[in-house]
């Protein structure tokens, strides 16, 4: 006997994440910062500190290169359902929706232990039907502001 499919309420396509094109001023200014840092904890004899610095900021470099993937987000009967992720709705606490000149994101809070604030783009997605369809579904977070992660990335073009 087949297992039904949960019925797909609404679709689309989305960037995994928010990217800001750098420039070459950009990169040279993040390699000035780092070097100061590593340099800074070397001359305090820190080469734990020196060496965490120096690892983080490679990593952080590597990502900033990183371009997101196009994503398929699907609401339906069940939850949510990113690429092949399902979130239940029984698993998410609340939404929000922010819709502003620096972001477009549907956010979700969910009973994960780790990470439990889920940010999605809505890129093209009407944020209106959006939420016209979870406030049926679940509850809705009356202060709806960019999360804290949202404004920096924004101010640092990351």
């Amino acid at each position: 006997m087949a297992k039904n499919a949960p019925e797909t309420i609404i679709e689309w396509r989305a960037p995994e994440f928010r990217h800001y094109p750098k420039n070459a001023a950009w990169f040279i200014t993040y390699i000035i910062i780092a070097a100061i840092l590593v340099f800074y904890q070397l001359f305090q004899r820190d080469w734990f500190g020196g060496i965490s610095v120096l690892v983080i900021s490679i990593f952080f470099g590597i990502f900033a290169l990183h371009r997101p993937g196009i994503v398929t987000v699907r609401i339906s009967t069940l939850g949510f359902h990113i690429d092949d992720t399902t979130i239940p709705f029984n698993n998410i606490k609340q939404y929000w929706i922010v819709d502003n000149p620096n972001h477009k994101t549907l956010n979700i809070e969910t009973t994960a232990y780790l990470n439990h604030q889920l940010s999605i783009e809505l890129e093209d997605q009407d944020s209106d039907e959006v939420q016209e369809i979870l406030s049926e579904l679940l509850p809705e977070k009356e202060e709806q502001a960019e999360t804290i992660a949202q404004r920096i990335s924004h101010k640092l073009k990351f």
